[in-house]
């Protein structure tokens, strides 16, 4: 249960939060000052200090925040406990959009202003990676995923590279209810996990491997 003391700094947070959406997007631009955001806010500057330390802070608050909602909301679900691999990343990609569209002016207006290094993204991806793990290892534990030696521990990462294709792909949908997205979300995942699964490469290097050690070489 949540402290007098911690429902104080959250509702501080969420007001803070509010108003720096509210104000890029109305200005198109980041507030001139801590002092003068504070001002417009309706707190003192220390009291935003104690928050966060910058407008940066603030973004990379934002992108945490949606996949962490994502991430509680799917976890709150029993039906969800029970989906496989493939379903479960299915299910955090749309979720994820969905979170995503409810403040989509916003995180448009983000990605524009981060530029192609996406530079405040790093604690929404270690949110990702920490879905992405447990997620990967029930599907090599229930072979819907190939084990292979130095790839499997890094099939994470392929996770947040589809985030980053969905993203964009997203940024740029124009479809009736993004539609476009959802079947862009469903084809990515499926390519991704066909690849993590045992594939036709799989089967010609197992070919290989066992002419060779039967010493058929010619």
């Amino acid at each position: 249960m949540a402290t007098k003391s911690q429902k104080k700094t959250d509702n501080i947070q969420e007001k803070i939060i509010a108003s720096y959406m509210d104000f890029v997007l109305t200005e198109q631009k980041q507030p001139a000052s801590i002092y003068a955001f504070a001002k417009h806010v309706g707190i003192d500057e220390a009291s935003f200090y104690k928050e966060y330390t910058s407008f940066k802070d603030i973004d990379i608050a934002i992108w945490k925040q949606a996949a962490e909602q994502t991430i509680n909301a799917l976890m709150a679900s029993e039906e969800f406990q029970t989906y496989n691999s493939r379903e479960k990343l299915l299910g955090f990609f749309y979720t994820l959009v969905e979170a995503l569209n409810a403040n989509r002016s916003y995180f448009l207006y983000s990605l524009k202003e981060q530029g192609p290094m996406h530079k405040n993204l790093g604690e929404f991806k270690s949110q990702i990676e920490n879905f992405a793990k447990p997620t990967i290892q029930q599907g090599l534990a229930d072979k819907e995923l190939e084990e292979r030696k130095f790839i499997s521990d890094r099939y994470h990462d392929a996770v947040w590279v589809n985030t980053l294709f969905i993203l964009n792909f997203w940024s740029n949908d124009n479809s009736k209810g993004f539609e476009k997205t959802d079947a862009a979300i469903e084809k990515s995942v499926n390519l991704m996990l066909e690849l993590m699964g045992k594939s036709a490469l799989d089967s010609l290097l197992d070919m290989g491997k066992f002419l060779l050690q039967n010493g058929i070489r010619k």
